[in-house]
């Protein structure tokens, strides 16, 4: 009896050994907890949103969106969702292609791993709905309505 008692105690510390062990090896690895390494990133980080405004591009559009900011506030609303796309060049492209179809500003934003093309502040879905129609008319064929945060102007 006191045999199986001496082995039962003896392949518990074992266990317990080993299991230290191999969370004190598995710990060591350099890989273990900083795997990602942000000089190996290919292009710049994002700095969304960015409105495409009408008239001016390039730098202007910073300089414009934060004006635009001071003179608005941010309310609950409803936009619609014209394109997706995992590459930033592709979604800039379309949405300047997009800017000169529909005549409206374009809104870029970043959700991890999509650049989201949206436009509209429509404070009420009905209204949404309405411009929907004319939007697929004219060329955005797939395009729904989001709930996002909107720009109200005073």
């Amino acid at each position: 009896m006191d045999t199986i008692r001496e082995n039962s105690f003896l392949m518990i510390k074992k266990i317990l050994l080993f299991n230290i062990l191999f969370i004190i090896v598995s710990a060591q690895d350099a890989d273990s907890l900083f795997w990602f390494d942000a000089n190996s990133l290919q292009e710049d980080p994002p700095q969304f949103p960015i409105v495409i405004n009408k008239v001016f591009t390039g730098n202007h559009i910073f300089i414009l969106d934060s004006i635009k900011q001071l003179k608005s506030k941010v309310n609950e609303g409803f936009r619609i969702q014209i394109f997706e796309s995992m590459v930033s060049s592709i979604a800039r492209a379309e949405a300047k292609r997009f800017q000169n179809i529909l005549g409206d500003t374009v809104y870029i934003d970043f959700e991890t791993p999509l650049y989201k093309l949206r436009i509209g502040n429509y404070i009420d879905r009905k209204k949404a709905e309405k411009s929907i129609l004319a939007i697929e008319r004219l060329g955005a064929r797939d395009s729904w309505i989001v709930r996002t945060k909107i720009d109200m102007v005073k």
